[in-house]
C-alpha cells in the first residue's frame, strides 16, 4: 500500500499536468470554451479528488509503518492518521484542504531530520 499509493499519487499529478498542458496547447486553436471547461474539470477532479485520496492512503500507510517500527512518537502518529482520515473524508468538499498533505510531509520530514542530526534515537520523540 505504501509504494502503490505513492506511485499512484505521482501518476495522478503527472496526468493532471498532461491534461493542463494539453489545454494550454489548444489555446491558439480558436474558440474552444467546451474544451477548456472539460479540461479544467478533469484536471480539478484528478488533482483534488483522486490524487488527494492516494495522498491520504500514503499518509496513513507511512504513519502506520513508522509507528510499528517505533520511528514516530505518538503525537506524530496521531497527526499522520488524522491527516489521512481528514483527506479521505473531506477532500472535494472543503476548499484548500489539500494543503494538509504537504504540511504533514513537512512536519514528518523535519522530525526525521532533527532526530538524525541530534544523533538521538528517533523513537524517543
Amino acid at each position: 500500500m505504501f509504494l502503490g499509493s505513492g506511485l499512484l499519487f505521482i501518476a495522478m499529478v503527472f496526468a493532471t499536468g498532461a491534461v493542463a498542458g494539453g489545454i494550454v496547447l489548444t489555446a491558439d486553436d480558436g474558440p474552444a470554451a467546451d474544451v477548456w471547461s472539460f479540461g479544467r474539470r478533469v484536471s480539478l477532479a484528478l488533482l483534488t479528488v483522486y490524487a488527494m485520496r492516494m495522498a491520504a492512503v500514503f499518509a496513513i500507510s507511512t504513519t502506520t509503518i513508522a509507528a510499528r517500527l517505533g520511528l514516530a512518537p505518538r503525537w506524530l502518529t496521531v497527526l499522520g492518521l488524522s491527516t489521512g482520515v481528514v483527506l479521505l473524508v473531506s477532500v472535494g468538499f472543503i476548499p484548500w484542504i489539500e494543503v494538509v498533505f504537504p504540511a504533514w510531509v513537512f512536519v514528518f520530514s523535519v522530525h526525521i531530520l532533527v532526530a538524525s542530526f541530534r544523533g538521538a534515537d528517533p523513537r524517543v520523540g
